[in-house]
């Protein structure tokens, strides 16, 4: 007897080559977004980078990165993590994040002076809290550079000339998320250890190509660890040595990290003296175009030390031009009576 043959089925064949288009689809899908991501990796790092480096506004910067670092890191899921323009890319949203920390900072100042009570307390909570944000973003630039070139402090890495900016923005980051963190009441736990790893890692880098950086970090951990400066070594005048190299470069960092040193160690003569010579080195050098952001936050970061300090003393901030002058200079001969002074306009 002959085996009944079933009739060919229609069903099972279709669903089958269903199941087959749509695999195709998703694989199809896959490997467009996997492409895109490597051409957002490589617009970000040879275009987006070097753009945002030579801008003047530091707003509009502060909007690419908050709003480009998730979009990013969200190719990771497909492709790999693109470390290097993450320590960048985190580095300016950390500083904005420091930024808004600042004017809360003015707020509580204000708040106190008028001694209302309520929204002096406040005011200090959303500074801490803007300071947890920027030591999180700042930390996390840091690690990103670790994941790319290793950790720094014990050698240095294999570096070409590309590579440097990253190494010197994610060392500069690991010492601000120390410096955050500490202003956030350690609210990320941010290691303490890197502020010291960071000043030996950037040692690696020519001191004169990058703006005198490496001197300043270095002299600054001396003026705050006095027991670790070489014998006979004068610190402060190592970081003014630094600040003049940098005026002469155009990006003026090392003049940032000289104020914030000689305000955190309550050196009122040199916090003065430097933030004057900042102002100065504004009217006669001009920011080194290709790197022209950094000389901007750096003397953002000056305008808001002299802000508090005109807060602390008048109740409100730096006058308009008035960085590099001081409540309590001498008053300068003038033909008449500006209303607008008197105003505060």
């Amino acid at each position: 007897m002959s085996a009944i043959r079933r009739p060919f089925s229609f069903w099972p064949v279709s669903r089958l080559l269903l199941i087959i288009t749509a695999l195709s689809f998703v694989s199809g899908c896959s490997t467009i977004y996997r492409t895109t991501g490597w051409f957002a990796y490589d617009f970000t790092e040879d275009y987006a980078i070097p753009y945002s480096l030579k801008g003047n506004d530091p707003q509009m910067a502060c909007g690419l990165a908050t709003a480009m670092t998730p979009a990013l890191m969200s190719f990771t899921e497909l492709t790999y993590t693109p470390d290097r323009a993450a320590v960048s890319m985190y580095m300016m949203a950390g500083s904005c994040a420091e930024e808004k920390a600042h004017e809360e900072a003015l707020s509580y100042l204000r708040a106190f002076k008028a001694q209302n009570v309520s929204e002096a307390k406040d005011a200090r909570i959303r500074e801490k809290r803007q300071f947890a944000v920027a030591a999180q973003r700042q930390y996390q630039a840091y690690r990103h550079m670790v994941a790319e070139f290793g950790e720094p402090g014990e050698s240095c890495p294999e570096l070409d000339r590309d590579q440097e900016i990253f190494w010197v923005l994610g060392s500069l980051a690991g010492m601000q998320a120390v410096m955050s963190d500490l202003r956030s009441q350690n609210s990320v736990n941010v290691p303490k250890d890197i502020a010291m790893k960071t000043v030996r890692g950037i040692q690696c880098v020519d001191n004169q190509r990058w703006w005198g950086l490496p001197q300043a970090l270095q002299a600054g951990l001396w003026v705050m660890m006095p027991d670790t400066a070489p014998q006979g070594m004068d610190p402060w005048q190592q970081l003014a040595d630094a600040s003049r190299l940098a005026n002469a470069s155009g990006v003026r960092m090392a003049h940032a990290i000289e104020v914030v040193i000689a305000d955190g160690s309550g050196n009122t003569a040199q916090l003065k003296d430097a933030i004057r010579r900042h102002a100065d080195s504004l009217q006669s050098v001009s920011p080194k175009a290709e790197y022209r952001m950094m000389d901007i936050m750096a003397s953002r970061q000056i305008l808001a030390v002299s802000d508090r300090l005109w807060t602390e003393a008048t109740g409100s901030r730096t006058p308009l031009g008035g960085l590099g002058t001081f409540w309590d200079d001498a008053p300068a001969a003038t033909g008449g009576l500006d209303i607008d002074d008197l105003l505060g306009e």
